[in-house]
């Protein structure tokens, strides 16, 4: 309770620094176009290498969410290129089943398609055409054979000599370890505080660039099980990994680490020494050093046993799970995350049938997509990853004997080049 204690009074003492009245401005040679920070890159490349790319800026592919953002890219691109990759994936030929890749989204509510589409008959990814009667208009194309020229996406920031600065706020990724309260307390020295994560984006810019470990982030849970920011703002996004929701002591860490939950937040002892994310306004001197220093249930039986798309994060399990599954089982389940994501899946507890009860995972989202592998047995834990955004599981019983069977996890992995 000591410990509990200290983070209570520490987190009562923080102060709020005032924003920074400088002029915005854009990193890593990107240009302001309508408040945005934009970048061109005239390497015609495949959808997924763009995305790649573009997070090798902390950044994705260009969004589109009104008519001045769509004069943007025109403006950017100027006659340099004919087409240009858009951010936006297409599940189906409706628009508001095209979901941008900064997760904020579909394109219901804004878009310019072309009359007649989106078509995902002829692909998935959509792109912005530049020239001719089509200028601004978007298309379909096929992800990964088609090639052309694309724009990247940053928000605006303020002027600071940091390493990692994105959107109004510097990042620092420690290369020690300490304890929850020493992390803070370390940020605190240089007008920081543990982070804070309040977007998808955010998150995404912390796994991209901080080294593959455990990292304490600025989140406490206080005794009345509510969760707080150490720097005061407001609990406006959650990253939990839905799988493991407990408490646990009242810290939280997130990992980077590609095949253990890249990008989730998990409970942790707040005793533990680990690595740890500072975060300080952008372009705000540091002249005074500052004090120190609703979490959505997992479902009980997520059998999601032929449940149609599942988008990530999500868990699925044989029928019936924990106990046996049944005779005759013929289960699919259908895995998909943004275009900017791979998927990796863990199976935990794997127990069917030897040679009898099988599961199959697919590259993909058809049986004929490339293989991934064919299970069964005594296995327990196992990890497989996909190389793109869909992936398909299937689960066969015969009329012999049953098992407990499986539980899954499944989660967005950032392409890492």
């Amino acid at each position: 309770m000591r410990t509990v204690a200290a983070l209570l009074f520490l987190f009562t003492c923080l102060e709020s620094f005032e924003s920074s009245s400088a002029t915005p401005v854009c990193t890593n040679g990107f240009t302001l176009i309508n408040n945005k920070c934009l970048k061109l890159l005239n390497t015609p490349v495949n959808h997924k290498a763009a995305e790649i790319s573009c997070s090798s800026f902390g950044a994705t592919l260009v969004t589109v969410k009104n008519d001045h953002d769509n004069q943007a890219i025109a403006t950017i691109v100027g006659s340099s290129t004919p087409l240009v990759w858009l951010g936006l994936y297409c599940f189906s030929s409706n628009s508001s089943q095209c979901l941008w890749d900064d997760e904020s989204g579909s394109a219901r509510s804004y878009n310019n398609f072309s009359s007649g589409f989106p078509l995902v008959a002829l692909g998935q990814c959509v792109y912005y055409s530049t020239q001719g009667a089509l200028t601004g208009k978007w298309l379909s194309a096929e992800c990964e054979s088609q090639r052309m020229a694309f724009v990247c996406e940053l928000p605006t920031t303020f002027a600071d000599n940091c390493l990692h600065n994105y959107n109004g706020y510097c990042y620092t990724f420690s290369s020690s370890p300490q304890t929850f309260i020493g992390a803070q307390s370390t940020c605190a020295q240089t007008c920081g505080n543990l982070a804070s994560v309040h977007s998808p984006n955010e998150n995404r810019y912390i796994t991209t660039f901080a080294p593959q470990d455990y990292y304490y982030i600025g989140a406490i849970w206080k005794t009345d099980y509510s969760l707080r920011w150490m720097d005061g703002s407001a609990w406006d996004y959650n990253n939990i990994d839905p799988i493991y929701p407990n408490r646990y002591n009242y810290c939280l860490h997130m990992s980077t680490i590609t095949t253990s939950g890249s990008g989730f937040w998990y409970g942790d002892d707040c005793s533990l020494s680990r690595k740890y994310v500072c975060k300080r306004e952008a372009g705000v001197p540091c002249t005074t050093v500052p004090p120190p220093v609703t979490v959505r249930p997992s479902s009980t039986n997520p059998s999601n046993c032929n449940a149609g798309l599942l988008m990530s994060p999500g868990v699925f399990t044989s029928p019936n799970y924990p106990q046996n599954y049944f005779n005759n089982e013929n289960c699919t389940y259908q895995l998909s995350t943004l275009g900017s994501y791979r998927i990796t899946l863990k199976f935990s507890n794997f127990r069917t049938e030897s040679n009898y009860d099988f599961v199959s995972v697919y590259d993909g989202p058809t049986t004929s997509s490339p293989s991934l592998g064919r299970y069964s047995g005594n296995i327990g834990s196992f990890y497989v990853s996909s190389s793109e955004n869909n992936m398909l599981v299937t689960f066969t019983s015969d009329a012999g004997v049953v098992f407990q069977g499986f539980t899954a996890r499944f989660y967005s992995v950032v392409h890492r080049s």
